[in-house]
């Protein structure tokens, strides 16, 4: 079940009129979009003047159920889908099958976050006619939201080149009819301050700002002024108006979205002025940047704190066959926690005569890859699981423990060298194994002399207190995974493999509470794995809990069916076991 909202927001003003006449113009990437009388050095005069206002603007605020239980952690999770039209051939099948016919694949999906926030991309109302000249028009009926809100969509932005297609008034309609329906609107408004209005969402004390804009509209009449209701719109790389805006709820929120309309139909790659922006709103405090419009998906950039989903393509909508690439889309699911994006997950989707669905196996497989190779060029990796993964260290790029890596530097739990570099083919030492095995058990990168009270300083020598890892060694000692005294351990020998399935069994057999060990879950240590002779000789601890490790599937063996236990471990190796046992539930 979705938890229950409220919607808090500041009464309209009163409407006011404007003229419905349009100036036709072809619309282009960088270049202003505004009548040819206007001088451009005036227009840029009064943008930059509102740019400096110190306006206060009136927000809207939805506040989720917050979680309960003693041992919730504190997060909320957002969804994000692309183009969403319930026009043209949607309505018809509307018409033929139900409001919830386009929806009933992706629902579940849908309703799984506490908030889900998507592009509508049509007018919803009965008034007005269409814009002359303009190739595609589109207008709803009302009822045609009713499968939007009951398959779990929250907010939708109305930022875009369709949402005036039929004037002004029914702009305006199209705005009540979405609160009507339960749906919070963004992007546009009776005025322009109500148009460029936040969005707050909060649940569980975490507080997301999300700002509107479109970047590509037919006309400039189209965008909100003064009092004349129209878009949040804003002009490629002159308009620092968005920017200002973001900086001034930047303070007021946790994190900040910005989701906007932006970029070429049809095209995979950003384009220069897009990346332009994207830079300008990453560097103004844009948390989370969200692109729609090009009607197919487009790469990723994920630096571990902030994010970019260049395109989420078509999410409900008309396609043309001939285009199968605009068929596809995406839900993009965000977990955020009070100070961080603890995941990020793209789940492909395809839309099947107007109904959209998840995609599963081997289209799902493939659409990740080509979604994999897109965002290459921004340093960002997606896993065969839909993770989105910054790559901490250039020289993982094609390494196979790539992602593994990404994901524990993420987490602060493996670290580099200072000259930005892994090597993750190099041996780990004991000491560097421990620090990354302590630093998963305490769940903090940094542990001090509080983390080992009660360890008799008498008993303990496995290493000197002026070593580096001398906290993470002492913390291991202090629960009982490694010994107070070994004076065969020596903290900067490289760790072998057998050694690590001991600290590993060890750690999963043992109560972090008392310090205290088990039987290992009843493993007896008596069982011969297949391909793996090399197991004869080991007795005791040692062979159970390498038996422990491949039962859990901790450790795996090589092509040539060798566990080699007396080899060190590497660091690749290391993050891919780690990994493994952080995915067991530590």
């Amino acid at each position: 079940m979705r938890k229950s909202r409220h919607v808090h927001e500041k009464a309209p003003a009163k409407e006011t009129g404007a003229s419905d006449k349009y100036i036709r113009r072809k619309p282009t990437a960088i270049a202003w979009i505004v009548p040819r009388s206007v001088p451009r050095i005036l227009i840029f005069g009064i943008l930059l003047c509102l740019a400096v206002t110190n306006t206060v603007i009136p927000m809207q605020h939805i506040k989720a159920q917050a979680a309960t239980g003693k041992h919730t952690q504190q997060k909320v999770t957002l969804n994000f889908v692309g183009d969403i039209l319930l026009a043209s051939r949607i309505q018809e099948l509307i018409n033929a099958e139900g409001p919830m016919a386009p929806w009933i694949g992706v629902k579940d999906t849908l309703q799984s976050a506490d908030f889900t926030i998507g592009n509508l991309e049509c007018a919803v109302g009965s008034t007005g006619s269409p814009m002359p000249g303009k190739q595609y028009t589109f207008r709803a009926p009302p009822e045609t939201l009713q499968g939007l809100k009951d398959a779990g969509v929250d907010i939708v932005s109305l930022a875009n080149n369709h949402t005036r297609d039929f004037g002004v008034d029914c702009l305006l309609e199209t705005i009540g009819n979405v609160k009507t329906f339960g749906v919070t609107p963004v992007g546009a408004g009776q005025d322009e301050i109500a148009a460029r209005a936040p969005v707050i969402l909060e649940k569980n004390g975490i507080k997301v700002g999300l700002l509107a804009t479109s970047m590509v509209i037919p006309v400039q009449e189209w965008a909100a002024a003064g009092d004349k209701p129209g878009l949040a719109v804003d002009y490629s790389l002159w308009n620092h108006n968005i920017v200002s805006r973001l900086q001034g709820l930047r303070t007021q929120v946790d994190f900040t979205v910005v989701y906007l309309h932006w970029g070429e139909e049809r095209a995979t790659a950003p384009e220069d002025w897009v990346l332009q922006m994207e830079s300008i709103l990453r560097e103004a405090g844009a948390d989370i940047i969200v692109g729609t419009h090009p009607h197919v998906l487009r790469g990723f950039r994920f630096d571990g704190k902030a994010l970019t989903a260049h395109s989420l393509g078509n999410f409900i909508f008309t396609t043309r066959p001939e285009i199968p690439a605009c068929q596809i889309g995406a839900v993009l699911s965000i977990t955020l926690s009070k100070t961080a994006i603890e995941d990020v997950t793209v789940l492909p989707t395809k839309i099947l005569w107007g109904k959209t669905v998840m995609l599963e196996d081997k289209e799902r497989e493939d659409v990740l890859a080509m979604l994999n190779n897109l965002s290459q060029p921004f340093n960002t990796d997606i896993s065969d699981s839909g993770k989105v993964l910054e790559r901490a260290f250039p020289d993982v790029l094609n390494h196979w423990a790539r992602l593994d890596i990404a994901k524990l530097a993420r987490k602060n739990i493996v670290e580099g060298f200072k000259d930005g570099s892994f090597l993750p083919d190099k041996p780990v030492t004991r000491a560097e194994f421990v620090t990354t095995l302590a630093r998963v058990i305490s769940g903090k990168p940094d542990l001090d002399s509080t983390d080992f009270e009660g360890l008799d300083p008498g008993e303990f020598c496995l290493c000197e207190e002026s070593h580096w890892a001398f906290p993470y060694v002492a913390y291991l000692a202090h629960l009982s995974i490694l010994p107070h005294y070994d004076p065969q351990w020596i903290p900067d020998e490289f760790c072998p493999r057998e050694e690590v399935c001991t600290l590993l069994w060890r750690t999963a057999t043992t109560n972090t509470d008392t310090g205290t060990t088990g039987n290992g879950n009843g493993i007896t240590g008596t069982e011969r794995p297949k391909h793996h002779d090399e197991l004869e000789p080991l007795e005791g601890q040692n062979r159970t809990a390498v038996l422990w490790c491949i039962e859990q599937a901790l450790l795996q063996g090589y092509d040539d069916g060798t566990l080699r236990l007396n080899n060190s471990i590497t660091r690749a190796e290391a993050a891919a076991i780690i990994l493994r046992l952080v995915n067991l539930g530590w």
